[in-house]
């Protein structure tokens, strides 16, 4: 290896230990520095690639180029879209230009060498310790940390402020339900009885999460902890079955609007608020899928949707579609169509037949089966698609897995 080729490894290196150190801050100030952590570690990697193309093998298979693919296609339906955001400059340029040097993320962690990749799932687990404990401590202290780092300001309403907080820190939570997976599979093979640390923090995870009236991430760390040690029993099953329901939960999205268009009025008022404005939006994206099937509505074209709105118990009048419809795969539809979804299914095909050839140990497969369905249980009641702190997230957690030992 060249003098020229370590020096850049080193410097991709010395932003994939900035991107682990700073995960607990990132996570608790609402994981949007994630996008940035993605793309600094990306754009080292490119620089690595550029002067030696080893170890990218990866970059030549199918499933890169259907991500670009459906990603291009959605930046395209700006041209249609109601919102008038900027074609160039704008969100979807924006995530286009993220996604490319995300593809190039987990050359770091394959190019590591024995020992600094050792230090670095050690440096992972006790980050993801700390983490998971920043997250508790917040949640069960009223945001004690959040207003310790982020005081309230002269003037400034304690209400907005304590509501700012606890959005922020529900976005850390909802980063680890994700980042967990890969945590938990080097805690199972780096730590004696690791299985009762995994617990300890997964349980930590559910209570902080619980403390902050986030009821999603508990479920999300049930379902996907149950698809991560089944597929630690059988992994190439566990792996397609993961898969298969994410890509499910794609293409039969318009059902959830349908079931939801045929739930009456009174009985959505029955349902905790924050599940009938849900209901209601779902209801909603059934209407506008009808109208556009094929091409869908536009990128960011939810967010024009805002003229209907509902009356809440308390009085509020509250907008149906709330910038997006918490759930990607009627924001898919809604926006990009039926074409769209081809591509986005496509995506996921292809990265499950690369997936099943390289993931081929119960560690890793808990891993990767965990990840995908946390990212798809998440993606189904409150992520929206284009969010970018959310895609440079999935490539983190999906490249630590690079570091779980094949022989094991």
């Amino acid at each position: 290896m060249s003098a020229l080729s370590k020096g850049l490894s080193r410097h991709a290196q010395f932003w994939v230990w900035i991107s682990v150190i700073l995960a607990p801050i990132l996570a608790i100030a609402g994981g949007l520095g994630f996008q940035l952590a993605g793309f600094f570690m990306g754009l080292s990697a490119i620089l690595v690639w550029a002067e030696d193309r080893s170890g990218a093998a990866y970059l030549k298979a199918v499933w890169p180029m259907a991500l670009i693919a459906f990603v291009l296609w959605a930046w395209v339906s700006m041209l249609w879209s109601g919102y008038d955001g900027a074609f160039l400059g704008g969100n979807a340029s924006l995530l286009f230009g993220l996604i490319i040097p995300l593809l190039f993320v987990p050359l770091i962690f394959l190019r590591l060498s024995v020992r600094p990749k050792q230090i670095l799932v050690w440096g992972v687990i006790v980050t993801g310790l700390v983490g998971v404990l920043v997250l508790l401590i917040d949640s069960v202290s009223g945001y004690a940390l959040s207003l310790w780092a982020d005081p309230v300001e002269s003037g400034q309403p304690l209400g907005r402020r304590l509501g700012d907080a606890e959005m922020n820190l529900g976005r850390g939570q909802i980063s680890y339900s994700q980042l967990i997976w890969p945590i938990s599979a080097l805690m199972l093979l780096y730590i004696r009885r690791g299985w009762l640390l995994v617990a300890l923090v997964i349980l930590g995870l559910a209570i902080s999460a619980y403390a902050n009236h986030l009821s999603i991430v508990i479920v999300t760390l049930l379902l996907a902890g149950a698809m991560a040690l089944f597929a630690r029993r059988n992994p190439r099953a566990g792996l397609i079955l993961a898969t298969v329901l994410a890509a499910a939960s794609i293409v039969f999205a318009p059902l959830i609007g349908m079931i939801a268009s045929s739930i009456e009025p009174a009985e959505m008022r029955e349902l905790p608020l924050s599940w009938e404005h849900r209901v209601r939006m779902w209801s909603y994206c059934w209407e506008l899928i009808k109208q556009t099937p094929l091409m869908g509505h536009g990128f960011d074209s939810s967010r024009v949707f805002n003229d209907l709105t509902f009356r809440a118990p308390d009085g509020r009048d509250i907008t149906v579609m709330s910038l997006h419809p918490h759930n990607i795969g009627l924001q898919i539809w809604v926006e990009t169509g039926i074409i769209g979804v081809v591509l986005f299914v496509s995506f996921l095909f292809a990265l499950l037949s690369r997936i099943v050839k390289k993931v081929t140990n119960p560690a890793q497969a808990f891993a990767a089966a965990g990840l995908i369905a946390a990212t798809a249980i998440n993606g189904a009641v409150t992520i929206g698609v284009w969010q970018h702190w959310w895609w440079a997230l999935i490539v983190f957690a999906a490249s630590m897995i690079c570091l779980i030992p094949h022989k094991k």
